[in-house]
């Protein structure tokens, strides 16, 4: 039986970050992927949360509790890219390359490109709250703490966003896998 990790309140910023980054950077990095639609700037944008993190511990009050912290970064680093994107693309007309690499293909590859499809057309409060709370696994109160929401909002978009995903997904569904 492997010996448990000592508490994060117990550890130096560096030691702490390590070991955030070993329990949650993969799961970060889902998220962030989803979020912008682009593995490159995902990268960046968990980069830039472990870095706020370490820059921050200092001043983060329950340090056994930072992986709040660190969704709340990740979620705001991806909407703040999103909107530098936005504006990238209406000012100076530019598009988005064609050929992906062979990373960002194989990190397209975690989640099936139907489902991809379908949460990249959810608006942006329901596909933030769908994958924190269903592919984080994060409790209504943590989503809503990560994303400054109410728990009784996280539900209504939650529900929504599931009903829209079920309305796109169902149909492509043959009579067989609708049972």
């Amino acid at each position: 039986m492997p010996a448990a990790s000592p508490a994060l309140s117990s550890l130096d910023a560096e030691t702490a970050v390590e070991v955030l980054f070993d329990r949650h950077q993969l799961r970060m990095l889902r998220v962030a992927t989803v979020l912008v639609g682009d593995p490159a700037a995902a990268e960046d944008v968990v980069q830039d949360a472990f870095l706020a993190v370490h820059a921050g511990w200092d001043r983060i009050r329950d340090k056994d509790e930072a992986v709040g912290y660190l969704h709340r970064s990740v979620v705001n680093g991806a909407r703040s890219r999103l909107r530098r994107r936005s504006v990238v693309f209406r000012l100076a007309g530019l598009r988005q390359h064609d050929q992906i690499s062979a990373e960002d293909a194989a990190l397209q590859a975690q989640l099936p490109r139907p489902l991809m499809e379908a949460i990249m057309g959810l608006p942006r409060r329901e596909r933030e709250v769908v994958l924190l709370r269903y592919y984080l696994d994060l409790s209504e109160r943590e989503t809503a703490d990560a994303l400054g929401l109410r728990p009784g909002s996280v539900k209504g978009y939650a529900s929504r966003g599931l009903a829209k995903l079920r309305a796109v997904l169902e149909p492509a569904a043959g009579p067989e896998e609708q049972r």
